[in-house]
């Protein structure tokens, strides 16, 4: 393929905007980058209660047609088999297939690059990594043997952390098959400056988490913190975000008796403001991909506070002698009460590793610098399927190899 040609990808992925969560999230961002540079991006996806099957949203071509049972063994058969025909319905319209989840969309692939769509290099990346992860929930479900095997006939496997390359290694993708490819944030959008819902917010000192309310957040353990984190420095929690934790999370502040001191905000228009008037973020979450949320404050220039697991640790671990933000080992109210209010007594510190975060962003994980690195991979891999198709050995017997042309900055092949 010439290097100038603008090229045809499909997003698989669950769900779709206006659906919000990591991978969807970071789905649209990509997408709408690529749209950006001149290239064509489709996404086969759920069909979802009163939005349209057939969209366009910001450039980009949604196709809502996969349709499954709710619950139980059924859900998996139907929507496997509702992405198969999605893929085989477009199939004129795109080159390559991108799923931005590595479950029941890696079988699709899998199922669709055997024989239905034959001919399209398919590109697998998990969301997550931990318990909440794809890899430790194949284990958990029925058939995982068979499934395995499906996944792996797909062509390349991207890992967004370190924690998912070692999970799917283990799992059996061999190296010549894996990239590290982190996430990436919009650093135009996401920075420092003032915030448009500043008076919404209570008083400062303000810590701030923005994301679901969910099991997966730990936000128990900072609700538990806040007695203690209240009394030392008279902070303000504030959780931006909608999810089915909020009524759990608001009777414990209750019971804490710490209800003017946790604000519930809701969702927002526009996280960007809510970080900007913000003056430590907050992510104590049991299980991460790569969170757009950590990356999103990072951008803003705040002083990060994060469990120390997967994509955290690749986002804040101290680099060159720099930290880039704060790791809690321990999931214990105390722990957390602990490094809140340090950070908020040592402002010297706080604005150190803020400035340190926009630094990385800038330099690793600014948007436009991972779809450069996706489009690298691309272009790899339609160009070892022309080899193929010319009779050239692919990399290894009957799969095309993402690993024949230079590594671009940014992309790493997997331990």
């Amino acid at each position: 393929m010439p290097e100038n040609k603008p090229l045809r990808i499909c997003f698989l992925v669950a769900y779709f905007h206006p659906f919000e969560s990591g991978a969807e999230r970071q789905a649209l961002a990509q997408g709408e980058e690529l749209v950006r540079l001149g290239h064509s991006v489709h996404v086969v996806t759920h069909a979802m209660p009163g939005v349209p099957a057939e969209d366009d949203v910001r450039g980009i071509k949604v196709h809502r047609c996969i349709r499954s049972s709710k619950r139980g063994p059924l859900f998996s058969i139907s929507f496997v088999a509702g992405a198969v025909r999605g893929l085989m319905k477009y199939r004129d319209q795109f080159d390559l297939i991108h799923t931005h989840q590595a479950l029941w969309e890696a079988v699709a692939a899998g199922v669709a690059r055997s024989g239905f769509v034959r001919g399209i290099p398919t590109i697998i990346q998990p969301a997550s990594s931990g318990y909440y992860g794809e890899a430790e929930e194949l284990s958990r479900t029925k058939g995982s043997g068979l499934l395995r095997r499906l996944i792996l006939r797909n062509d390349a496997f991207v890992a967004i952390s370190k924690d998912i390359a070692e999970q799917w290694t283990r799992l059996g993708v061999p190296p010549s098959k894996l990239v590290t490819i982190a996430s990436g944030v919009d650093a135009r959008h996401f920075h420092h400056g003032p915030s448009a819902i500043e008076h919404q917010f209570p008083t400062r000192p303000r810590v701030v988490f923005t994301g679901r309310l969910h099991p997966q957040k730990n936000l128990d353990v900072l609700l538990d913190a806040w007695p203690k984190v209240a009394t030392s420095t008279n902070a303000n929690l504030v959780l931006v975000g909608q999810g089915p934790e909020r009524e759990q999370l608001e009777s414990k502040a209750q019971a804490l008796g710490i209800v003017d001191r946790v604000h519930f905000f809701g969702a927002v228009p526009d996280v960007a403001d809510a970080l900007r008037a913000a003056d430590v973020f907050v992510l104590p979450s049991v299980a991460e991909g790569m969170s757009n949320s950590l990356l999103e404050a990072m951008a803003t220039g705040l002083p990060c506070i994060a469990s120390d697991i997967g994509g955290n640790q690749d986002l804040l671990r101290p680099e060159a002698g720099n930290e880039a933000g704060v790791l809690v080992s321990e999931s214990t109210a105390e722990s957390w009460a602990d490094a809140i209010t340090g950070l908020l007594k040592d402002s010297d510190r706080a604005q150190k590793l803020g400035l340190e975060a926009r630094g990385r962003i800038d330099t690793v994980y600014d948007l436009r610098l991972v779809v450069e690195t996706y489009i690298a991979l691309y272009r790899s891999l339609l160009k070892d399927l022309a080899r193929f198709r010319e009779g050239e050995p692919p990399g290894e017997p009957g799969v095309l190899s993402a690993r024949r042309e230079p590594r671009p900055p940014g992309m790493t092949q997997g331990d």
